[in-house]
């Protein structure tokens, strides 16, 4: 007898994880404010068990960091992890970047136009938020378009701090048009089958993004906001 299986409803923990990660990646819970598993429970309508697995998870993943005693934060970073991180992602990046040129002629790029598209119109707009879900979108494109099952899998462990990261940096006076016009460029290259240009403009990319990260850290700490 063929019984159709019946389907559990999503765990709260794997909820409330979602919510609480796409809430720190927008800015709406944001790095000046201490939080607890009690408010943030509250505000959820869930218990605290849930959120407290939802929460050791961002810390597992280094979104979140706890305070003894107090409660939560969201992760600000060292000049050290930066750079840590940048090295990472510019070693993966560049490599995506190289495949994907050496492969030029019989590259699907639609979804890289796409997502420089949704970039465009996110900056005219100035709506930082959908800025970033492209520019998250289109880096990540590069990998996928490599079909390399580990390099994905090391670019999906650092991509919400990538992103947090980038997030702060959108502050910056005239970040966002400068951003299209270096994908646009890599874009273009890419196009071309440019292996040398197409990397060096990537690594370039990468290096003034580290750049306006660092610098967007310290203005946070000039204007007497959390930082490390």
């Amino acid at each position: 007898m063929g019984l159709t299986k019946i389907r559990k409803s999503e765990p709260l923990a794997k909820t409330a994880l979602k919510v609480l990660r796409r809430s720190i990646l927008t800015n709406e819970l944001t790095a000046d404010v201490v939080y607890n598993e009690k408010s943030l429970a509250k505000d959820l309508g869930i218990s605290r068990t849930p959120v407290r697995e939802a929460l050791l998870e961002l810390s597992s993943k280094r979104l979140i960091k706890f305070l003894p005693q107090k409660g939560v934060i969201i992760n600000t970073f060292s000049d050290k992890e930066i750079e840590d991180v940048f090295e990472i992602r510019t070693a993966l990046e560049v490599f995506s970047i190289k495949k994907a040129c050496i492969n030029h002629k019989t590259l699907d790029i639609s979804g890289l136009n796409n997502f420089l598209q949704a970039q465009k119109d996110a900056a005219q707009k100035k709506n930082a938020v959908a800025f970033m879900e492209a520019d998250r979108n289109f880096h990540i494109m590069f990998t996928r378009l490599t079909e390399n099952a580990y390099l994905m899998e090391m670019m999906q462990d650092i991509r919400d701090i990538m992103h947090l990261m980038g997030f702060k940096a959108l502050g910056i006076a005239g970040r966002m048009q400068t951003v299209v016009s270096e994908h646009d460029a890599i874009l273009a290259a890419v196009i071309k089958g440019q292996v040398a240009e197409a990397m060096q403009l990537m690594e370039t990319h990468l290096e003034y993004s580290k750049l306006a990260v660092k610098q967007s850290k310290q203005e946070e700490k000039t204007n007497g906001k959390t930082g490390n």
